[in-house]
């Protein structure tokens, strides 16, 4: 089992593309669960930061064709050197040029794992799904099967993430049921965990490592919410603050992880 101790041990450098709402946020929960971050936008720069990265990031939620060249161009690296590649395909069914640029980034880079919302998670499956722009809509689908067939659709590792998460492969799904509501008032939460998912994947491909770190996130937040409940403000800053002082005894307290 890969250990947060293990984490900021290694202390893994992940490079990002992200949207221009939440890079801070997601440096901060990269740097305070045990990584190292670097934000960049400059293709020219790819092949020199990927030598020292151990994972990259790729966020679509506000995609330039400036970002789609360097996070294609980071991720061609990647994939030569065998590096980690997260994808966020953020609100990918709501526009055709959401959808377009996922298909070229993702013809021309294969993700390790896609991360997104029942709504990103179902277009990616090709299920149908009412998703509203950056929320996860409605829909009529089994969340785990939803999971498992974008996973196999896309070849990759998936977490689909909501009030409870599912992590899978294709052939072997966690759920999580640690979290806390007022991840939802704050928009880049998933962005967050985006960058989290980086760092692990850095170090680990394994399906239990991943899942228990969509739960530490989410733990992170049930600490807060003890706190701050009605204040959602203050409840990311706490969110930080318990991300940063998390230790695996306490993970193992909370941890609410189950195999399907």
């Amino acid at each position: 089992m890969l250990t947060i101790e293990n984490i900021r041990q290694h202390n893994p450098v992940i490079l990002n593309v992200a949207n221009f709402v939440t890079p801070q946020r997601v440096a901060d929960a990269i740097n305070f669960y045990g990584g190292s971050p670097i934000m960049f936008t400059d293709a020219d720069e790819a092949q020199d930061l990927m030598a020292i990265a151990k994972a990259l990031v790729i966020n679509l939620g506000t995609t330039n064709a400036g970002d789609l060249a360097a996070g294609a161009k980071a991720g061609q690296v990647a994939n030569q050197k065998g590096l980690t590649v997260v994808i966020d395909p953020v609100a990918v069914s709501a526009t055709k040029l959401r959808q377009e640029n996922f298909k070229v980034l993702t013809n021309q880079v294969r993700p390790t794992l896609i991360r997104g919302n029942a709504g990103e998670i179902a277009y990616l499956a090709g299920e149908n799904w009412q998703a509203n722009g950056i929320d996860a809509g409605q829909g009529s689908g089994d969340l785990t099967t939803l999971a498992e067939a974008a996973a196999k659709k896309q070849d990759c590792l998936v977490v689909l993430s909501g009030p409870s998460d599912f992590i899978s492969d294709g052939e072997t799904t966690w759920r999580v049921d640690n979290g806390h509501p007022a991840f939802q008032t704050n928009v880049g939460s998933g962005d967050m965990l985006d960058g989290l998912l980086g760092v692990v994947l850095a170090l680990s491909h394994d399906l239990t490592d991943i899942a228990r770190t969509v739960a530490t996130f989410s733990i992170a937040g049930e600490l807060a919410g003890h706190t701050f409940s009605q204040q959602p403000a203050s409840f990311m800053v706490e969110v930080f603050n318990q991300l940063a002082n998390l230790t695996d005894e306490v993970i193992d307290q909370h941890l609410k992880m189950t195999a399907l």
